[in-house]
């Protein structure tokens, strides 16, 4: 994967590309391959130069893009100006970094085959692609965790979409069926799931045990398919390859429960409590409009640690009761 950096005419980068790469790639090499259970092997190759873009900062104002071949353009100029000193025949994405100064170049972006962002980027007899382009308000809103948003970004580039329901009004109601957990819905969790909470990537960023079983990153051989006769089962915890990862529950044709065990481990480990995480996945509900919904109730503006299913409780959901007998 390269890893490109980019300044403009007006707006000249005084940062080492050395720190910018420093402060993104390497957690977010971590956290992937981790969430992989060493499936995945990242290889980040960088230009350690600051292209400078031909246009002026302003003429690539990303809130006047109405699609997303204008984002393929800025990343292909990019592309196109690191092609006389870096080789990109075998590279299959590239992630394209914009000066943090650029403040008015808010967008963050992920392009594949598959995203609501698609487009081509061909170097040296290859076409790229998957790539990430990641502006600046990240800056401002995520500043002191560039390497989970490019762990979010990436994680589009293999096919995982948005758990946050895009085009409701407050955050909390953008938020409400997933909150803290997962990387792919608020990319750093609040403190008490709280929208004033402090923010701490460690309070329910492991992945999604439905998402890694999609990504293959659990095995089927990990994950229990529960029936309505199922009595029991002991789901080990999301963090270790031991055993059921994650019990999934057919609900009809299109709809399932998870059950998965958030212990205090990994990107965890802050959580206050651990406990059973259950939630319903329903195909039918398209991206960006909540088709994983955190089931149980929660203490702050959406679910945190407080949702989790503790030993002596139960919840029933759509007919199904589950309850924990311990951890």
């Amino acid at each position: 994967m390269a890893v490109l950096f980019v300044d403009f005419p007006n707006v000249n980068a005084v940062n080492s590309t050395e720190s910018v790469f420093s402060k993104h790639i390497p957690g977010a090499e971590n956290y992937l391959e981790t969430m992989s259970s060493g499936k995945l092997d990242l290889q980040f190759e960088p230009l350690h130069k600051w292209l400078r873009m031909s246009g002026e900062l302003e003429s690539y104002d990303q809130f006047a893009w109405s699609s997303g071949e204008n984002q393929a353009r800025f990343m292909q100029e990019a592309v196109d100006l690191a092609d006389p000193d870096f080789d990109f025949s075998e590279i299959d994405s590239v992630v394209v970094i914009a000066d943090e100064k650029a403040l008015s170049f808010p967008s963050i972006v992920a392009i594949s085959p598959d995203a609501v962002i698609s487009g081509l980027l061909p170097a040296d007899g290859n076409v790229i692609t998957n790539g990430v382009l990641r502006g600046t308000d990240d800056f401002t809103a995520y500043g002191d965790f560039p390497a989970e948003v490019i762990s979010h970004e990436m994680s589009h580039t293999m096919g995982l979409p948005d758990t946050y329901e895009i085009g409701t009004g407050s955050a909390a109601e953008q938020h409400q069926h997933v909150g803290n957990f997962g990387i792919m819905g608020l990319i750093v969790p609040h403190t008490g799931g709280s929208l004033l909470g402090s923010l701490d990537p460690l309070k329910g960023n492991e992945m999604l045990a439905w998402h890694r079983w999609q990504l293959g990153w659990i095995e089927d051989s990990e994950v229990f398919c529960a029936t309505s006769s199922t009595t029991s089962i002991e789901v080990g915890p999301l963090t270790k390859n031991l055993g059921s990862r994650m019990l999934v529950m057919p609900v009809d044709s299109s709809r399932v429960l998870v059950a998965e065990n958030r212990a205090i481990d990994g990107y965890d480990q802050n959580l206050l409590t651990g406990g059973i995480l259950v939630y319903s996945v329903d195909v039918r509900i398209a991206p960006g409009k909540a088709p994983i919904r955190v089931q149980g109730d929660y203490s702050g503006d959406w679910p945190d640690s407080s949702v989790l299913l503790q030993p002596g409780e139960k919840i029933t959901v759509t007919g199904y009761e589950l309850s924990l007998i311990h951890i």
